[in-house]
């Protein structure tokens, strides 16, 4: 029978000695968040798929451009998607194909491109949406609200400060 310690020393690996209480802590944490990822985007992909032929990261897209409703350049959408330029292409023009997507060249640059939704984008992007709020909440629904404004308020602070040390990082 395992318990809590030997548990944890499998996922620090044979040498656990070595790790401080704190690194014990961040990698518990760090699996903690893996899991809720885990127990809510398995979901949530399949029944985007099954509904409506999204992936979630076409649903990202959609949900994106629906913020502007006149278009966003692809390396905007690149940024405020954090992927890179080449992962936002290839969604972009799978979702052309699907006709929920426009792409259009830049007026100030022609070897820009614009993204925006169509008509039929916009409908399936609110089908969608709905979907998406019922699998999140059908998920969380046993979570009492205090613990979900704990949580994601801790997250955005450690979001904040992760960011902030990235950034010093870089700049050394």
């Amino acid at each position: 029978m395992q318990t809590k310690d030997t548990q944890d020393s499998a996922h620090f690996g044979d040498d656990e000695s070595n790790l401080t209480v704190r690194q014990k802590a961040e990698t518990r944490f760090w699996l903690q968040v893996l899991n809720v990822n885990k127990l809510i985007y398995g979901d949530l992909n399949s029944a985007l798929n099954d509904r409506f032929g999204l992936s979630v990261a076409k649903f990202d897209v959609l949900a994106q451009l629906f913020r502007y409703p006149d278009g966003v350049s692809m390396g905007e959408l690149s940024k405020n998607l954090k992927v890179s330029n080449g992962n936002v292409s290839g969604l972009v023009t799978r979702l052309r194909k699907d006709g929920l997507v426009d792409r259009q060249v830049t007026e100030t640059d022609r070897r820009s491109f614009r993204a925006s939704l169509t008509e039929k984008g916009r409908k399936v992007f609110d089908e969608a949406n709905k979907l998406h709020r019922q699998v999140v909440s059908t998920k969380l629904q046993s979570v009492p609200m205090s613990d979900i404004d704990a949580v994601t308020s801790g997250l955005k602070a450690m979001s904040m400060k992760t960011k902030d040390a990235f950034e010093e990082e870089e700049e050394i």
